[in-house]
């Protein structure tokens, strides 16, 4: 870790006094990194505040596990490097794992041509239906599913930035959009 190297102590070092349990030491060393892991995985993952504070309390609890129970004896990189590999590793699965929830919690409000019309992995061809219909759909739902579905922000993130009370109406806002475009889809297939 870089500011351990720059108190003489070598990453090596550093983690024999993790792993013989010095208290001070491990919470000197929570605290070193923490500010910065947090900037830094909100500002590159769009994530909350408390998100990112959740994320490193769940990194540096593997982080010292693994030191403790022996996965780790010693590191190539320094300790802030591997704490941002596992911080990553996490946020991928946690984007895993929302993406998963919202295709379960979303089954029943559309069908699987629409749910498969807001991916991201569209074929050209559907590109084109994708513009007009979100060209048609007016305002909070252009923003909610811009925002949600491409930009890919939390729920609660998406009622912050539109001024709704909390998450709850901004799902329930996002829902109704959903019908929306499902109607629309109907419409076209209709029309073909």
């Amino acid at each position: 870790m870089e500011d351990v190297q720059r108190h003489g102590i070598a990453v090596d070092d550093a983690l024999q006094q993790v792993r013989q349990g010095d208290d001070h030491f491990l919470r000197q060393l929570y605290e070193t990194n923490r500010t910065r892991f947090i900037k830094w995985f909100q500002q590159h993952h769009r994530i909350t505040e408390n998100e990112a504070i959740d994320l490193y309390q769940k990194t540096f609890t593997i982080f010292y596990f693994n030191v403790k129970d022996g996965k780790i004896t010693t590191l190539k990189s320094n300790i802030s490097t591997y704490l941002f590999g596992i911080g990553k590793n996490l946020v991928r699965e946690l984007f895993r794992q929302q993406k998963q929830q919202v295709q379960l919690d979303d089954v029943s409000e559309i069908e699987t041509a629409s749910y498969e019309f807001l991916t991201l992995e569209e074929e050209a061809h559907q590109q084109g239906l994708v513009k007009k219909i979100l060209d048609k759909l007016e305002e909070p739902c252009k923003s909610i599913l811009l925002m949600y579905y491409f930009k890919n922000f939390s729920m609660e993130s998406i009622a912050t930035n539109l001024g709704y009370k909390n998450e709850g109406v901004a799902k329930k806002k996002k829902c109704l959009c959903l019908k929306k475009i499902r109607e629309e889809l109907l419409e076209y297939q209709n029309d073909l």
